[in-house]
């Protein structure tokens, strides 16, 4: 049976994740796993109630208890943000006078350069799919936006018809914390969206019903980040150079091929839409190492 305070508790986690949820700065996943982490540290907890129970003290064991479970020091990084996000949320919401949790330091987390794929393998996964059919022509679509405009997966199943012109090939994108950004894309690109455009309506039932979105699946309902995740999974497995590939590895695989072949970083960094430069410069790490591997194989002291 559920105890008062267990539904209270159960409650205040919900009402945090909801107003993170309308306050449209946070995806879905994020809320997910923010979700998740809290719930981890109530359980930590053992009855009593978070509110009362959100004290340096109990913050810092659920810490040494987290990491004593072994978990690593990057998910431990985004517990204690999950803490003290939340942390802040009460003393908005007036549960709290103070957030302890920003009394906690995060943990050094070493640097980790993204995988990216080399163009040639970028175009074995395009290639896997069978566009003679409406489903293949779609997935192909799909991981042809992902790479040709660099997007997150939950932008491309998000981006509507209405944001998109092949004409003028560019895309409108509304990213994280709601920023709209505008991608050029690629003729190659363009014309793949161009057809499966054309075949689209096959999938919208008859009842007339269209989500909008450049995306539907077979229902003609929208695409969410799972389906992108199963459509790159599908050409993955038959494109054997590109193994282990996700649909993030083609956002780094554009940002890569862009600085080798040029691009300015300030430019990269407002096609991802990121808020910091510091978070794009991460690519030229990628860049500089590709040249250090190059120079190792090939120079006749590289291996001095």
């Amino acid at each position: 049976m559920v105890s008062i305070v267990q539904e209270e508790d159960n409650g205040t986690i919900e009402n945090f994740c909801m107003d993170l949820k309308y306050g449209s700065v946070f995806s879905e996943n994020t809320i997910r796993a923010y979700r998740g982490d809290l719930y981890r540290f109530l359980d930590y907890q053992h009855g009593r109630d978070i509110v009362s129970g959100f004290t340096l003290r109990e913050i810092r064991g659920f810490v040494r208890s987290e990491t004593a479970r072994g978990i690593d020091s990057r998910s431990l990084s985004r517990e204690i943000s999950t803490l003290r996000t939340f942390g802040d949320w009460l003393v908005e919401t007036g549960r709290l006078q103070g957030n302890p949790a920003k009394l906690v330091k995060l943990p050094k987390t070493p640097a980790k350069l993204p995988g990216f794929l080399a163009v040639d393998e970028v175009m074995q996964v395009l290639e896997s799919y069978d566009t003679g059919t409406t489903l293949g022509l779609r997935n192909r679509a799909v991981v042809e936006l992902l790479y040709g405009g660099g997007l997150r997966a939950a932008e491309a199943v998000s981006v509507t018809i209405k944001d998109l012109d092949t004409d003028e090939r560019h895309l409108m994108v509304r990213g994280k914390g709601n920023k709209q950004r505008m991608i050029p894309l690629p003729e190659p690109t363009c014309r793949i969206l161009d057809k499966w455009l054309a075949r689209r309506p096959e999938f919208l039932p008859k009842d007339g019903n269209d989500p909008g979105t450049i995306f539907v699946s077979v229902r003609g309902r929208k695409l969410d980040p799972r389906d992108v995740r199963r459509i790159v999974a599908s050409g993955v497995k038959t494109a054997a150079r590109a193994a282990g590939a996700t649909p993030h590895t083609f956002r780094h695989s554009f940002a890569t091929h862009l600085l080798d072949n040029g691009a300015d970083l300030r430019s990269v960094q407002d096609m991802l839409g990121h808020a910091s430069l510091s978070t794009t410069q991460i690519y030229t790490h990628l860049t500089v190492e590709r040249l250090r591997k190059a120079y190792r194989d090939a120079h006749p002291r590289g291996k001095d």
